[in-house]
């Protein structure tokens, strides 16, 4: 697959506020999703980014374990030069898309899992809860490490031939139930429908060991 509310609900301690080392870990189609701004409803296509904290301050313990913290982030599926999503990843990678970066053949999403950033996360309230936002993505600083993943890497695309079933199981119910009301999901199950092409970036043609992916 190739490029073209911020975090998942539930009742868990938000990460704290600050810049932390992290790795991606997650890469997850939803698809067209309705979505609201400014009182009018559009639909969109969103992808979900996951990354686990790779900090002394963002362990917690789980079932008896003290395991990392993770922080989820949508962004809408788009390579426009003022998209959000094409601004984080060059500011992850350091380095502006080039044309042949994008389109068959360019860079390719799946580049993102295991890859280390430095993630700046700012905190905002509702009610009586605090939710933990990602509010920019940074190249890691040469030197700095961000160790190892503890989460399984995965990977969902929505486009015939790469959707893999065990993966989609594996998600809450939440985005499932999103992702099936997406028309990508029904499209993937519908008898003759032909495989569309939704990429927008490929393999990278840079070639420098400065650039993460």
């Amino acid at each position: 697959m190739h490029l073209p509310k911020p975090t998942e609900g539930g009742d868990f301690t938000p990460p704290p506020a600050g810049t932390f080392p992290a790795i991606c870990y997650r890469f997850i189609d939803l698809g067209t999703q309705q979505t609201t701004y400014k009182g009018e409803q559009k639909e969109q296509h969103k992808i979900l980014l996951s990354w686990e904290l790779k900090d002394e301050e963002c362990m917690m313990e789980i079932e008896g374990q003290m395991l990392p913290m993770t922080i989820h982030q949508r962004f809408t599926w788009s390579m426009h030069e003022k998209a959000v999503l094409r601004k984080t990843l060059e500011s992850w990678r350091g380095a502006k898309f080039k044309d042949s970066d994008f389109g068959p053949g360019g860079f390719d999403v799946k580049n993102l899992l295991g890859k280390p950033c430095l993630l700046a996360i700012v905190h905002a309230t509702s009610g009586d809860k605090t939710y933990a936002n990602v509010s920019s993505v940074l190249k890691l600083a040469k030197g700095m490490q961000a160790g190892h993943l503890v989460n399984p890497t995965a990977f969902l695309s929505l486009e015939r031939g790469e959707f893999r079933q065990e993966v989609f199981d594996q998600l809450s119910d939440g985005l499932k139930s999103a992702i099936k009301k997406s028309p990508e999901y029904h499209d993937l199950f519908r008898p003759g429908a032909g495989a569309e092409t939704r990429a927008v970036a490929g393999r990278s043609s840079i070639e420098d060991d400065e650039i993460p992916f």
